[in-house]
């Protein structure tokens, strides 16, 4: 993993990321992120949603495999194309919000000691995204599991802790989002944004 992390970070390095308009809001399940998304969408923003908790609901109610708990491999290489869909047909020329990227499958793979094949590092070094990227750190009064949501806080926390490692490997800037309001953490993702301009 430390390898194919540091050979796609070379090849990212070579993309100009400080004015890329694409900004990544993650972090582990549970802490907040759609109801940043929300908000974002609220004041005019183009968001883009996440795609695993789509893939499930279909998944589950045509009785497929395609899922966590079933083909976690499948799951993960379905997420990672649909997220690389997701970036292609965002504008590149506005500013625009992804709950979670391309680069989180590499975070969930890690984790569950995944085989991750050697193309999914080339395409994360050819869609850059811009050099700040947001989480939401752990948050334990407002976390709640469901149906699709199967992690306990704890595996959450792990997650956490291994995307901020991996966008780290990759040589982005982390932004903790700080815990208030739903509307002060947009506040602080637009000031930090316009601050770094």
């Amino acid at each position: 993993m430390d390898n194919l992390l540091h050979n796609t970070s070379s090849s990212i390095q070579e993309n100009n990321r400080k004015t890329n308009p694409r900004y990544v809001i993650s972090g582990g399940p549970g802490f907040g992120k759609t109801s940043i998304i929300e908000e974002l969408e609220r004041r005019n923003y183009l968001s883009i949603h996440e795609v695993s908790r789509s893939i499930i609901k279909e998944q589950m109610e045509h009785n497929g495999d395609v899922l966590p708990w079933k083909n976690l491999q499948a799951f993960s290489e379905k997420v990672f194309d649909q997220r690389v869909q997701q970036y292609l047909h965002a504008p590149a020329n506005q500013h625009c919000f992804f709950d979670r990227s391309i680069i989180d499958v590499l975070a969930y793979m890690t984790k569950d000691k995944l085989t991750i094949p050697a193309h999914f590092t080339e395409t994360i070094a050819l869609h850059p995204y811009n050099q700040i990227v947001f989480l939401t750190p752990p948050w334990k009064e407002i976390y709640l599991n469901d149906g699709e949501r199967k992690e306990d806080f704890d595996n959450a926390n792990e997650i956490h802790r291994l995307l901020e490692q991996t966008y780290k490997q990759l040589g982005y800037v982390i932004e903790n989002i700080p815990q208030l309001q739903v509307n002060h953490r947009v506040d602080f993702i637009l000031d930090t944004i316009n601050k770094n301009k």
